[in-house]
């Protein structure tokens, strides 16, 4: 399946059930209105201990849904892997949260890695520049007629920032490859573990080809910028207000998920 056949597919894939969609952005959207209408009723009790009380049962309200809509969207990746056409129900709340967390350590292990990678040569440039302007003042101060020679050091800042951008943008694409496919990898096998086979997943990238990987990647970008383009559209016209956490964003995380999942079985 080309990445033009799986981003329309995506496309269609929420649409089967806008019921399910707005499902979705119901779990979205009631956590946050009760941790403000929890705030507001502690504020009028004028108690800070209340406010804080409210306060921390609103946030852990928010987590918890937060945690079901992972699972949930976890859900639409194993249906799409299976085969399956027609959005899962919201039923078995216990495998949804398990699997929630499943993806947010995934999310956790893999941003500490990509961090770690993404430091080290950021530090070093970072080193490079500071000792090089360092170099570049005391030459200057000591010999005025040194203009070239601090210009020159000003041309190799700019170039370190321009290969540090390069190298930040190789990670990124790197991440939006890995991740979901540790996820989808996680998904088809059923454990935790199959998310940091590292070996099956360079493999199973492969058989994908990364090409066709990352024109996936700029393909779902494009749909991203879209959707927050309408989504302005709509809290220009006021009722963005409702329509982007009822409908908007679940249906772009729908897509999304459902990419990944066309994306991971690489029909042909």
């Amino acid at each position: 399946m080309d990445v033009d056949q799986i981003i329309c597919k995506s496309l269609e894939y929420p649409r089967t059930s806008w019921g399910k969609v707005a499902t979705l952005g119901v779990i979205l959207i009631v956590p946050f209105l009760v941790l403000f209408l929890l705030v507001i009723l502690g504020a009028l009790t004028n108690n800070a201990a209340v406010i804080a009380i409210m306060a921390i049962l609103g946030i852990l309200l928010a987590l918890i849904a937060g945690i079901v809509i992972y699972g949930y969207l976890f859900r639409v990746i194993k249906a799409t892997i299976a085969g399956m056409d027609d959005l899962p129900n919201f039923d078995d709340w216990g495998d949804m949260i398990v699997g929630g967390l499943k993806v947010i350590v995934v999310y956790f292990v893999y941003g500490i890695i990509f961090g770690i990678v993404a430091a080290i040569p950021i530090g070093i440039v970072v080193l490079l520049l500071a000792l090089s302007g360092a170099l570049s003042t005391a030459a200057t101060l000591t010999d005025p007629s040194a203009v070239f020679g601090a210009g020159l050091v000003v041309w190799v800042m700019y170039l370190s920032i321009f290969i540090v951008y390069l190298i930040m943008l190789v990670l990124g694409v790197l991440y939006a490859i890995s991740v979901p496919m540790a996820i989808a990898n996680m998904a088809y096998m059923g454990n935790i573990g199959s998310a940091f086979t590292f070996s099956d997943l360079r493999q199973k990238i492969e058989s994908i080809r990364w090409g066709k990987a990352i024109i996936w990647v700029i393909a779902n970008y494009f749909v991203f910028i879209i959707a927050v383009l309408i989504s302005y559209i709509l809290g220009l016209l006021l009722v963005g207000i409702i329509l982007v956490p009822l409908l908007v964003i679940p249906f772009l995380a729908l897509f999304y998920t459902r990419s990944i999942g066309l994306l991971y079985r690489n029909d042909e």
